[in-house]
């Protein structure tokens, strides 16, 4: 006979990697990012689709935690976030109330080969549109305009 401590020690620490994983999202580096920045990992919680590969299903007035790992090649003092809906390759409606400070979401300065994590609980408000999505991450050097960006999809739902 198995003793339970044996066999659910186990089975609880595949349990948790299977939820951790599970968050871990697709996403795709924005083409002026290549050269600037290294995005390793993105997890948006909650996001049980990820699993799937599928979209993140965020419910409106419900907020959405997002974080990801970044190692920027340059030197910043300070970074501006912005996080948007792409509409088209040149068009992107912005998140306007989001807090634009990235530093207070990740340690600054930032410097070239260093990774940090950002992390930024983000509101969902009512008023969000129930659809999908692709939206554009970007944490961006005001002096030099260089920056980590990257798009992932969502769906807005009740």
């Amino acid at each position: 006979m198995l003793h339970l401590s044996t066999v659910s020690l186990p089975l609880l620490l595949l349990l948790l990697a299977a939820l951790v994983n599970a968050e871990v999202v697709n996403f795709h580096l924005c083409a002026d990012t290549v050269d600037m920045c290294t995005i390793d990992q993105v997890r948006v919680e909650p996001c049980v689709q990820a699993e799937r590969n599928a979209a993140c299903h965020i419910r409106r007035r419900h907020p959405s935690k997002i974080s990801f790992e970044f190692t920027p090649k340059f030197d910043a003092d300070r970074l501006e976030a912005t996080l948007g809906w792409v509409k088209s390759e040149t068009e992107e409606l912005p998140l306007v109330t989001m807090d634009r400070e990235a530093c207070k979401a990740t340690p600054c300065p930032v410097r070239a080969g260093v990774q940090q994590t950002y992390t930024l609980t983000a509101p969902v408000e009512a008023k969000f549109p129930l659809s999908a999505y692709t939206i554009r991450w970007a944490l961006t050097d005001p002096v030099t305009s260089k920056r980590c960006c990257f798009t992932h999809d969502i769906k807005v739902v009740r």
